[in-house]
């Protein structure tokens, strides 16, 4: 059956499942965990968002299968990033947007973007259609976190307004949870803006930017891509002239090229989770993430 349908267009596959009833109707559907974080707090007493992409799998490069366009075709809103983070999604949302509410993140108006690879001290606000080749961990921002979670309680608020009192209170908590977070962790930042610290890869440059905080360098500038010997060797000799005191590495760092740059020298390495790959999805899901990146810093940075 599923070779069948594999060979069908995306917009007869939705009416197939619509036709079938074969999947229970979610409330939300989110392309990504932190996203589905953010949902979760707005959405928290009336129903639980679903994540489309596990956490097994890349968003730049996860392809639907047929289980997927039965649970989308059934979801009334489907949040995503962007086609910067689910490239090979950008097509199908193109598709999704004629029949149901698709709010693109990167997209929302006053959104916060950072290009791509750029130090943390510089950021561009682009236009909502205006995707260009921005860092799509806009998440990391508590700010974009902040806008995110409005404009998908404005929709609930239209879907279902028999809810509307609660998804008003859940954004309301929310918001003031995030203000608390940021007050506290200007406080725990305050402390560590002196520290030096290496990133396998720089997915982490709206928090850095947004609390005062700044990496030393890059092990890996493209994560799609390996660097070459050449670049590895370099990153040795600089570290002659900016001494480090540990490494923030991803969840799915590559160790050989982690030890050709640190063999022999002293530093301590630490694993930073950007995607909540361990954090079960409820109200306080969101502040977990953000929270748990900080601890990852301070344990890093030995204070």
């Amino acid at each position: 059956m599923h070779k069948h349908l594999a060979a069908l267009p995306i917009l007869a596959l939705l009416s197939f499942f619509n036709a079938a009833g074969a999947f229970a109707q979610p409330a939300v559907v989110t392309t990504i965990k932190p996203l589905q974080f953010i949902a979760a707090a707005v959405m928290d007493g009336v129903a639980q968002p679903e994540v489309l992409i596990p956490s097994t799998q890349s968003p730049h490069h996860y392809t639907l299968r047929p289980s997927d366009v039965g649970k989308v075709s059934e979801a009334p809103l489907i949040l995503w990033v962007g086609p910067q983070m689910e490239t090979y999604l950008a097509g199908f949302m193109a598709q999704l947007v004629e029949r149901t509410v698709v709010i693109e993140a990167g997209s929302l108006p006053g959104i916060v973007l950072l290009e791509s690879g750029q130090s943390s001290e510089e950021h561009v606000h682009e236009e909502a259609d205006n995707h260009g080749l921005h860092d799509p961990h806009l998440w990391l921002n508590t700010e974009n976190a902040e806008l995110i979670a409005r404009r998908l309680s404005e929709e609930l608020i239209v879907l279902d307004p028999v809810n509307a009192a609660r998804y008003e209170e859940n954004l309301t908590s929310f918001v003031e949870g995030l203000r608390l977070l940021e007050d506290r962790l200007r406080r725990e930042v305050a402390g560590l803006v002196d520290g030096r610290y290496a990133l396998y890869h720089n997915g982490i440059q709206y928090f850095e930017k947004q609390f005062g905080l700044e990496h030393q360098f890059v092990l890996v500038p493209d994560h799609e891509i390996q660097p070459g010997i050449r670049h590895l060797l370099a990153l040795r000799e600089l570290l002659e002239n900016r001494p480090l005191t540990c490494v923030l590495e991803d969840v799915n760092a590559n160790e050989a090229t982690i030890n050709t740059v640190f063999r022999d020298y002293p530093v301590n390495r630490v694993r930073i989770d950007t995607m909540g790959d361990t954090i079960a999805a409820d109200q306080y899901a969101y502040v977990r993430l953000v929270e748990n990146m900080t601890l990852a810093l301070r344990h890093c940075l030995g204070r």
